[in-house]
């Protein structure tokens, strides 16, 4: 039985060891996750688009009130075509940059605890046969998350914490199946939804402090939180196994003798 308390006393222990390799990877990831922002942000200000949203917005304040009206259509239809633009570039470059650096980012933790904190694990993802593979699985996760939180709040929180192991299942088999994946996660997290998320709660201290700091301080808390997230999916790895939900041969897509 694992506890939030001994889960960061053996994260703790486990980063005193690849600490700065740790914030490396943590800062390269944020890198790849504000891109998302970055990317569409630019879009938005720098294309000839922008200055057709001014002239639109110009257009509102002429006297002639048809010209007003069109000045409001070209406004709307410009618009709209851009909100759509950026939101399908932002999605493009989360799926594929942002969500396989996560999974890589889950696979170096993981795999720093054990002493291998070689930094390529970031980037394991991208190699051939596993790219499209860790695309596809959590793009579907991604998707999942979006659609329960258009319910409410409530259950977009809930589904997220249950995915939670899917980045950590696919940087170790990427050839799970998307169903497989799901369930192995769902099945996993059981009982489970409310401790992790106390978990992450015990960390709101720290991310206070590190925006006291102008934000600058949260880059250093994050290898913390990472390591207690590879933790708990090491508890979750070893109740799946014992519980019969999967193998080891499945879990890493190895035969074991």
């Amino acid at each position: 039985m694992w506890t939030i308390g001994l889960l960061k006393q053996n994260a703790w222990n486990s980063l005193k060891r690849y600490y700065w390799m740790g914030f490396l990877v943590c800062f390269v990831a944020a890198i790849a996750s504000d891109s998302l922002n970055g990317s569409s942000g630019y879009f938005m200000l720098s294309t000839p688009a922008a200055g057709m949203l001014q002239q639109g917005r110009l257009m509102l304040f002429e006297s002639d009130l048809d010209s007003a009206a069109a000045g409001a259509l070209v406004f709307g239809s410009v618009y709209c075509i851009t909100m759509v633009f950026a939101l399908t570039l932002s999605m493009l470059i989360y799926a594929f940059l942002s969500n396989p650096v996560e999974a890589g980012k889950c696979a170096y933790f993981y795999n720093a605890r054990n002493g291998d904190s070689n930094f390529a694990h970031t980037f394991g993802a991208f190699k051939s046969g596993r790219y499209m593979a860790t695309v596809k699985i959590m793009f579907w996760r991604m998707l999942y998350t979006w659609l329960w939180s258009m319910l409410f709040i409530i259950p977009g929180l809930i589904k997220s914490l249950e995915y939670t192991l899917i980045p950590y299942l696919i940087s170790e088999n990427p050839n799970l199946s998307k169903e497989r994946v799901f369930e192995i996660s769902r099945r996993t997290m059981e009982g489970e939804k409310e401790k992790l998320f106390l978990l992450h709660l015990s960390f709101i201290g720290w991310y206070l402090l590190g925006i006291l700091t102008c934000g600058v301080g949260l880059y250093f808390i994050m290898p913390y939180h990472q390591a207690a997230k590879a933790e708990f999916y090491a508890c979750m790895r070893a109740k799946m196994i014992a519980q019969g939900i999967t193998t080891e041969e499945e879990l890493t897509g190895v035969p074991v003798y």
